[in-house]
């Protein structure tokens, strides 16, 4: 067998990623903020862009507001695996003597010594607005011994957002190197802080620990808090019979519980409400609907022609010249690329209002089924383009602030020959339908699906079951004890 050198030609087709396709995928994806940032970082390391930039953080406040799609999906409390209970949050934001009694001997000596009222406290504490970490340290620090704080001001971070002490004090003792008998010690002195119920350990504890500090704790008041779950079940009879009470008081207790905050530091939590501002914004015309990108976070590139002529100019040398024609090249790449990022953007939204025109118009309910697929066809790119254009994207419409991506939906069957229903709309329409039902005859699944039928929607009741879990709605049966349960407390 002979062995020969050949010389082959072969030709094939391949999709090369140039660094400049990678980037211009990347500028697709950004939203205006993140586009601004981008250009920024550019021109610090582009002397020939000239960037022109008004970025304008939104923040919500009485001049200026935006309707917002509330998530429904929430991380998990405790409170809600502990009890169903609805309880009003009246927290009150002012500090009270009384929670300092048991400490008002250490806090007095502090004050005398540090020259401090309780009332500058209180002032500073509400007219600052500081975090919990910071309104728990300055009482701790006040009322506790030095050899004390350090330990306290370690266990804030121990809390859950709710305000409760959630760890066991076995672990917190082990990671703290501290006796358990010491950490039960100091826990019991934090109780005592402001907010009052902070540092319980559970919702029976920090409820009985405000009624303590009202003080009108008492045998009764214990035996209600630690079967609050009966109250949700609808049996307030049997609660008559364990506090051994009558059916009048028994409604004043639980009107007195549900003044208590349950989550004592819910109210710190309360940060400025930040909204991301709009890439997007459709408003209705007398000629029609006008969409527009957000200048106010846009950023715009120009090229420095003046600099640029000014180099130009100069004797430099091959490397000084080979340096400036890229970047000069670079800066007219990401002006191009910026502006084809934006007709994208644009394409992409025009066919959303067009296939989406009776959301526009009327609302939520009349969302339509829509695919990826049906608007890369409409503008000729592919669906990859349009993902990564609707990718972290707001649109600014009559209804609220809402995400490029909640205008692509599932479609349910109809049992007519109209057209078939988006997803959310179906959730729309079961939400519509449980809020206009009898309070004390709630709808039942089946027969919301067999409601949803009659209106030319075909869903099953495991459906159903599973658009109300994503809504937040309880079962009928739950929906029938609060209802009785209200009915109740509002005759006493």
């Amino acid at each position: 067998m002979k062995i020969n050198q050949q010389l082959k030609i072969k030709q094939n087709q391949s999709i090369v990623m140039t660094p400049q396709l990678q980037q211009a995928i990347k500028l697709l994806q950004l939203t205006n903020i993140e586009l601004a940032e981008y250009v920024e970082n550019a021109k610090l390391e582009n002397p020939f862009i000239k960037e022109d930039l008004n970025i304008k953080k939104m923040v919500i406040n009485e001049q200026k507001t935006y309707d917002v799609v509330e998530n429904t999906k929430h991380n998990e409390d405790p409170l809600k695996i502990n009890s169903d209970l609805e309880m009003k949050n009246s927290f009150d934001t002012h500090i009270s003597e009384k929670s300092f009694e048991k400490n008002k001997t250490k806090i007095k000596n502090n004050f005398e010594n540090k020259n401090t009222s309780l009332s500058e406290v209180i002032e500073n504490t509400v007219a600052n607005k500081i975090s919990l970490k910071e309104h728990l340290t300055n009482q701790i620090t006040l009322s506790f011994e030095k050899k004390d704080q350090s330990v306290a001001i370690s266990l804030i971070d121990y809390l859950h957002p709710s305000g409760w002490l959630i760890h066991s004090v076995e672990d917190i003792a082990e990671e703290l190197n501290k006796p358990i008998d010491y950490i039960e010690k100091i826990i019991q002195q934090l109780q005592c802080l402001e907010p009052i119920g902070i540092f319980a350990k559970n919702l029976s504890e920090c409820l009985k620990i405000q009624l303590e500090e009202k003080g009108i704790l008492d045998n009764k008041y214990q035996i209600l808090i630690d079967n609050l779950s009966l109250i949700t079940k609808g049996k307030i009879k049997t609660l008559i019979k364990m506090c051994e009470i009558e059916n009048n008081k028994i409604i004043q207790m639980v009107n007195m519980i549900k003044t208590l905050n349950p989550k004592p530091a819910e109210n710190f939590n309360n940060e400025p409400l930040r909204i991301s501002d709009p890439d997007i914004i459709v408003t209705k015309t007398n000629k029609g609907w006008k969409i527009d990108l957000n200048k106010s976070t846009l950023p715009t590139i120009d090229l420095d022609e003046d600099y640029i002529s000014e180099i130009s100019n100069l004797n430099l040398g091959e490397d000084d010249n080979d340096f400036t024609a890229n970047k000069i090249g670079e800066a007219k790449w990401l002006q191009k690329a910026v502006d084809q990022r934006n007709k994208t953007i644009l394409k992409v939204a025009s066919v959303i209002l067009q296939k989406q025109i009776s959301f526009f118009k009327h609302g939520f309910s009349h969302m339509k089924p829509l695919i990826l697929k049906d608007v890369a066809d409409a503008i000729g790119m592919h669906e990859s383009t349009v993902s990564r254009v609707t990718n972290s994207k707001l649109i600014l419409t009559d209804w609220g602030l809402l995400s490029l991506k909640e205008f692509f939906s599932a479609s349910i069957p109809s049992s007519e020959e109209s057209d078939k229903h988006a997803a959310s709309a179906v959730r729309e329409a079961l939400k519509k339908l449980i809020s206009t039902e009898v309070s004390n005859k709630p709808l039942s699944d089946e027969k919301i699906a067999d409601v949803l039928s009659d209106q030319g929607i075909e869903v099953a009741r495991r459906t159903v079951a599973k658009y109300r879990d994503m809504l937040s709605i309880p079962s009928s049966a739950e929906r029938k004890r609060r209802s009785k349960l209200n009915k109740l407390l509002s005759t006493g």
